[in-house]
Parts: C-alpha cells; structure tokens; sequence
C-alpha cells in the first residue's frame, strides 16, 4: 500500500505539471489577438477493490465496497470558444468576427481556420495573411484579389431621377392689366328754384329790402353775402334776370327765365359733395321768402357711371364739356408701341358718352394687343390680349385751353403681365465616352391647366443637341401627388458631340399617387435632378471590408464596387479542431465537415471592420487557477514525502 502512494502522489505530480503548462500558455497569449484559451479537465484513475460489495443476508446488513483510488489523469483540454473583446485598429483590411466562424486561409494544399483577420496585400495583389502570408479565400472557394491599379469604365446615362415640388399657386401666365386708380361716377347738381309772380313783366319786388342781404354757401363753403342794392331793387319789381345778375358766385350757375318768373340756382360741381344752402342775412327776415327761396339745405346725388354716361355728367369733371373740347388719349401698347390722339367731344365729333369715349381708346391703341372696357364699379380697364410680360400703359387728361375741366384718374398696373410659372434644375449627364455635359430641365405650368406642366431640356450647342427634348402633359393629383407623363413619352434623347449613336435616358419622376418623386404643393419651387446612373471613369482609390464581408474598391468617380466576399467557415463541433500555431486551426476527425457560408448567413457571425479579436484568456480566472495548480502540486509532493519516510521506518525495524 505504501507503493501505491508514491505512484498516486506521482500521478498527482504529473496532473498538476500539465494544468500549470495549460495555465501558462493561456497566460502566454493574452495578448494573442484572436487566441481562444484552454480549459482542462481531469479524472481519476482506476481504484484498488479490498473489498467488493455485498447484498444483505438474513440478520446480516449488505455491505459497500472498499476501494482504494489510484490517483488522477488529465483526460482532457478544451478549447474556450466564448468571444473575445474588439480592439479598434483603424486598418480597412483587419477584420474580426463577432460570432460563430473562422476566417479561411490556404497555402495552396490546405485549409487553415483563423479568428485573426490581420489581412493586407502582397506583391501578386493578393489579399494574405499578414503573419504567414498563406492566401484569403473568398465565398466561392478562391483566393481574394485587390486591383490596385483598377481603372473603372465610365458608364453612360440611362436614368435621371427627380425630387422635390413646383409650386401648386398659379403666378403665371397672367396678362397685363391696367386700371384708373378711381371709379368715374355720374351726378346731378345741387339745385334751388325761386320762383317769382307768375306773368309777363317784372316778377320780384324787393324794394322793401333794400340794404338787407342774403347768405350762401356753396359746396360746404363759407357762406358768401349778396346785398340787395337800390341801384337794382330800390325802384320797384324787376325781372328774374336783374335779380340773377346779383348772384355771381364761384362754384354757382345762375340761369333766369323771365317768361315763367323763375330763377334756378345750380351748383357746378355735381355729385353727394355738391351742396348749396340760402340764409336770409342779419336784420333780412322775410327775404328768403319774397324770393320764393327757402333756407333748406340741397344736395347733390352720384351714382356709377355706366357706359351711356356723359362725359359732362360725371363727378370728376370740374367744368361741363362743351363741344370742340379735346381730351388727350395716349400710353404704350403690350409691345412697348407708343399711342397717341385726341378725342373731340360732341355729337357731331367723336361722341358724348363714356362708351364713345372706349370706342375711340379702342380705335387708339392696337386693338390686337390690348382693349379697354368699363368695368361694373365704374373703372376704365385696359387689358392685353396675350398673357405674358408687358409694357402697357394708359393715359387720359383735357386738353389745355378746354372749356371743361376733369380730374382724371391716374392708371396703375393692377395685374402685372407674367409669362407662364417655371422652375430650373441641371444635372451632369455622362456620355458613351465618360464626358460629362450639364443639362438644363426647365418645368413650364400650362397656360390652360394649372395642374399640368411640360418639362423641356437643354444644354450647351457645342456640347451637342437634344433630339427629343421635351416630357408634356406632366399632371399631377388633386392632392398634388404625381399622376402621370400623358405626353406620351417620359424619355429624352441626345446627339452628343463627335458621338455617332443617339443616348437616350430615362426621366423618373415618381410612382403615380405617391410622393416619393415630384409634387405640387404650396408656393415655393425646390424640384431638382437629384440622381443619374452614369459616372465617368475612375481609378481604385481604396478597400475597406463591411460587415457582410465584402470587400469594397472606392474608384476616385465616387462609385463603389465589391471586388470579393470573405468566406466564413463553420464547425458542428469547433471544439474538435486542431491547433496548428499562428493562432491557427486546422479539421480534425471530430470537428465534423466544415461549413462554407459568408457572414450574416446560416448563422454564421458578423465582420467587424477596421478590428481585431483580442485573446478571450481571463487573467483573473487563469491567477486563481495557478494558485490551485500550485497548491495540488504540493499536496502531491507531500504525499510522495510522507510515503518515503515511511518506507524509511519500515527499513529501519530490521536493524
């Protein structure tokens, strides 16, 4: 028995010296970028049976075996695929894995399996481990190539895809419009009637009131005096034209009809300011009243004016027309053409009215490019006939030296002539040759259907031509979503310069009822080319991998290319690998048949970019796991001591 405890504290020995050896190399590669570590597991040995087991009997109780162990073996080391932290690199070509996989190298005989993606490019331009140089292999079971010194060929337009919105309120085409700033109004004067005796001869008696007076206002004025002199009245009656001549005031028309008695006073101004109003003077009572007059207050009255209105009739004028007089009509057609005459009033001239006065506007300017009506509020309006910008202007004043006088209103645009709404955008088109030329797309709104627009494009004539330059009848939805091209086409055509055959392309512009191309919508124009499909030619600028595995070429035109697809290589069983060193791995008869995926597939992991898998080696565990290798080790020892000095006494009894 003593023998036996040697050789158990031996196996102990043994056991211990392999689990320090496992601690230290975990220890070793803590730093081992992508290192999975070590665990072992032990067992024991087959023990000595002093005694085997027995049932029980009768009286007699069963009894349990005796057995005496062996010792301890070490019956195996797994390997710890628990994922281990990133580290950053910055490097487009170190890769990591955060999940299930291995990287897959060869050197042209055999596989190898990684977690380290330490990649770069050699002299062949072939994508390699940097720490042993064997090759990368790609998804289809190749080797990974970088063109270094790629060049991309250009390609040439086929498509150009349109965002954004043309205004939904109308701001074109208008025609110009100009109006007179006031409405002409048509009135009657303010008027009183005295009235004398009726008969032939002298009608008014106002010898009793001579040295008395009568007051007057005209038209809101201050009240101006008429004195009844005794040159005139102090010999008794007279006729209604003595007693008219007294009453010569500014602003007051004074007419006598000496067969009927009577005397009518009339304002000249006409219209709701023309106002007159008689007072019998200080001391005058009864004044008023020898004259058939009355101190009520009289008023004029206006109304619009309407095209049978006579000129002599309306509120503006200051004096009444009389025939011969000439107003001046003049301006600028649509064109920018000067007009000019002079209408001539009375019946026998050019007429009398406000429509003979339109006749003869109309007869001025140049009928095919502008007329002028009278508008329901009284307003003269002059209006071009074609929409679009204008210069139209209009003019109506008296002649100097007139008996009648008007106020005539001025004429103000009261609607600027606009071409139809518009909106610009340009876009890059690439050539058949890579030769990019700027094309402009300018949207125009009908000028019979706001909600439809035509698109027509444009560029450079040294550059070349567009052959079918126009997308018509662009419509849109109530809701201002896109409709439809119902023009017929939605595609433009090119002749580009020393280029023989015709390039077309393809105008996108949205999915009908959608909103994710062009709409109509509010004010403000933001529609843009916002896309085309051509690129000139480029060289490879740089690589990077994504986290699908793909390797990316950048081209200095901007575009990107996937050049290759790292493979991604699975194991039922990954604990059944082989270590081979490099932090490599190779099949084993239990790790079963590999599995050829790329990342993000059948549940292979996910590549990190610019990273590398730091060792999953935890230094605390492996610490506490020394000092337990440490302290068995002694143990073990112990036991190998005490059976030596026991073998010692043994010897010794037979001295």
């Amino acid at each position: 028995m003593v023998s036996t405890s040697l050789f158990t504290g031996l196996s102990g020995l043994r056991l211990h010296q392999n689990y320090l050896d496992v601690i230290g190399n975990n220890l070793a590669n803590v730093s081992t970028a992508g290192f999975r570590g070590a665990r072992p597991t032990f067992s024991d040995l087959l023990s000595s049976t002093l005694r085997t087991a027995t049932s029980p009997n009768g009286n007699l109780g069963g009894l349990n075996p005796v057995q005496i162990g062996n010792g301890a073996v070490m019956t195996n080391i797994d390997i710890d695929n628990a994922q281990g932290t990133f580290q950053d690199t910055g490097r487009p070509l170190d890769v990591a894995l955060q999940g299930r996989g291995f990287f897959t190298l060869t050197d042209g005989l055999q596989r190898f399996y990684t977690r380290v993606g330490t990649f770069g490019v050699d002299n062949d331009r072939a994508l390699v481990d940097l720490r042993s140089g064997m090759r990368v292999m790609n998804a289809n079971g190749g080797t990974i190539n970088v063109p270094v010194s790629d060049t991309l060929p250009a390609r040439a337009t086929t498509s150009v895809s349109f965002q954004g919105n043309l205004p939904a309120r109308v701001s074109g085409p208008f025609e110009e419009i100009v109006t007179s700033g006031a409405a002409l109004l048509q009135g009657s004067a303010a008027q009183k009637l005295a009235t004398g005796t009726a008969g032939t001869g002298n009608q008014f008696d106002l010898s009793a009131f001579v040295g008395k007076s009568i007051l007057v206002a005209v038209n809101g004025g201050a009240q101006q005096s008429i004195t009844i002199d005794a040159a005139r009245f102090g010999a008794g009656p007279v006729n209604a034209s003595v007693v008219a001549s007294a009453f010569s005031l500014a602003g007051l028309d004074v007419t006598a009809d000496d067969t009927a008695g009577t005397i009518n006073f009339e304002t000249i101004q006409l219209g709701d300011s023309a106002t007159l109003k008689f007072d019998n003077g200080a001391g005058s009572a009864g004044l008023l009243t020898a004259l058939g007059l009355d101190a009520q207050l009289e008023s004029g009255t206006e109304s619009t004016a309407t095209s049978t209105t006579d000129l002599a009739s309306l509120t503006a004028r200051r004096t009444p027309y009389q025939p011969g007089d000439q107003i001046v009509i003049s301006g600028t057609n649509p064109d920018q053409t000067s007009f000019s005459d002079t209408f001539v009033y009375g019946a026998g001239n050019d007429g009398t009215t406000l429509q003979d006065l339109l006749n003869f506007i109309n007869n001025t300017v140049d009928s095919s490019q502008s007329q002028a009506t009278l508008l329901a509020d009284g307003k003269i309006q002059l209006a071009a006939s074609s929409k679009g910008e204008a210069e139209l202007s209009l003019s109506i004043g008296d002649a100097a030296g007139n008996s009648g006088q008007s106020n005539w209103s001025n004429f103000v645009v009261t609607q600027a002539g606009t071409g139809p709404d518009t909106a610009t955008t340009s876009i890059e088109v690439i050539d058949s040759q890579g030769l990019a030329h700027t094309v402009t797309m300018t949207y125009t709104r009908s000028a019979t259907d706001s909600k439809v627009w035509d698109m027509v494009a444009s560029m450079e004539p040294s550059e070349g031509t567009v052959t079918q330059p126009t997308i018509g009848q662009i419509r849109f939805n109530d809701d201002g979503s896109f409709n439809v091209v119902g023009g017929g086409t939605n595609t433009l055509q090119f002749a580009f310069t020393g280029i023989t055959a015709a390039q077309s392309i393809n105008v996108n512009l949205g999915s009908s009822g959608q909103f994710d191309g062009i709409a109509m919508l509010g004010n403000e124009a933001t529609v843009a080319a916002t896309d085309q499909d051509g690129y000139e030619s480029g060289t490879l600028l740089n690589v990077a991998f994504d986290t699908n595995g793909a390797l990316s070429g950048f081209y200095t035109n901007g575009q990107t290319r996937t050049l290759d697809t790292l493979r991604v290589t699975m194991f039922a069983n990954e604990g059944g690998l082989t270590r081979v060193g490099d932090t490599m791995f190779v099949e084993s008869p239990n790790s079963d048949d590999p599995i050829f995926t790329t990342a993000n597939v059948a549940g292979a992991g996910t590549v990190r970019p610019g990273s590398l898998e730091n060792s999953n080696v935890d230094i605390a565990r492996e610490f506490v796991n020394l000092i337990e290798a440490q302290r068995g080790f002694q143990a073990s020892s112990r036991v190998i001591t005490t059976a030596d000095e026991i073998l010692s006494e043994l010897i010794n009894i037979v001295r």
